[in-house]
């Protein structure tokens, strides 16, 4: 009886090393057929950027590679392969998301925190986290519990296409992009001048214009007086009728900031029977304050 015993031991281990290494080899041959491809092009796409960004997959060491849930059940854990770094790369590369200058770039780390597979049922889960870091090294943004499960009935070299393209649609690619671009400043750039293009920071800053008066219903015309020969002076040009507000580029050609203190811009306010009222602003402060505030007091014309 107690060779039977030992017997149905070593026959039982015997059965449980072989099942081991069944699995082991199973997970080393879907392990090495793994070709990690996004299945859906993103929806973002940056043109405006300053700074580069380089992209760094980060893989995460499983405690075991295989875990046993049942008899016939396993799981297998792919998070420490690198099989994600060349579809992460062009992922985000097709955002326009690309590296500039190693000086200045920022620095994207992408961490695979799980990539598991259910053997028997196919079912698998990917979960990502982010990490921005600034040109410094410091940590501007992060996000986690980039979570997407899903069962196509496939094992192939695909079984992580869906679950993975999912996971990365759920990074916040606007918000790292808005870490990306630097708000170019009128005095950062004294010398370009207003072609109507729309490539110069003067072109691009947005001036608030607020013009009251009393009583409403004047009309308010604007014109510019300019003592550089770069910036033509211009007769009166009709704005619209009090009370007046919006927000709109400065875009006086020939304009730079350098010679915007010699450039002044004057506000004219008429009414029928009301005596006419102009004001006059410094182009340089208007850059400056990002702002046109006026408020016209107009007296009868007796």
């Amino acid at each position: 009886m107690a060779l039977a015993v030992v017997s149905v031991f070593v026959f039982s281990r015997c059965n449980a090393e072989k099942q081991a290494a069944r699995q082991q080899s199973w997970y080393e041959q879907w392990g090495n057929s793994i070709k990690v491809k996004t299945v859906r092009e993103p929806q973002q796409k940056f043109h405006d950027l300053n700074r580069g960004l380089e992209v760094l997959v980060s893989p995460t060491q499983p405690k075991e590679e295989i875990t046993q849930q049942t008899k016939h059940e396993y799981i297998y854990h792919y998070s420490g392969k690198n099989f994600f770094n060349l579809a992460t790369i062009s992922y985000v590369r097709s955002m326009g998301l690309t590296e500039m200058s190693p000086n200045t770039d920022y620095k994207l780390y992408i961490t695979i925190n799980c990539a598991d597979v259910n053997s028997f049922t196919g079912d698998r889960w990917v979960d990502l986290s982010v990490r921005l870091m600034d040109n410094n090294g410091g940590e501007v943004f992060s996000q986690r519990g980039l979570y997407s499960a899903g069962n196509n009935g496939l094992f192939n070299s695909k079984m992580f296409n869906e679950c993975y393209t999912q996971a990365l649609e759920q990074i916040n690619w606007n918000r790292i992009a808005s870490f990306l671009r630097t708000e170019q400043l009128p005095k950062d750039e004294p010398q370009n001048q207003v072609q109507w293009l729309g490539n110069t920071a003067l072109e691009l800053t947005i001036i608030r214009w607020d013009i009251q008066s009393r009583p409403q219903g004047a009309d308010i015309f604007w014109r510019v007086v300019s003592k550089t020969p770069e910036v033509k002076s211009t007769n009166n040009k009709y704005l619209m009728t009090t009370p007046y507000e919006a927000t709109k580029a400065l875009d006086i050609k020939g304009l730079t900031y350098q010679t915007s203190s010699n450039v002044r811009i004057i506000l004219r306010c008429e009414k029928d029977g009301y005596m006419s009222q102009e004001k006059e602003f410094d182009v340089r402060m208007v850059l400056d304050q990002e702002e046109i505030s006026a408020f016209f007091r107009l007296v009868k014309d007796e």
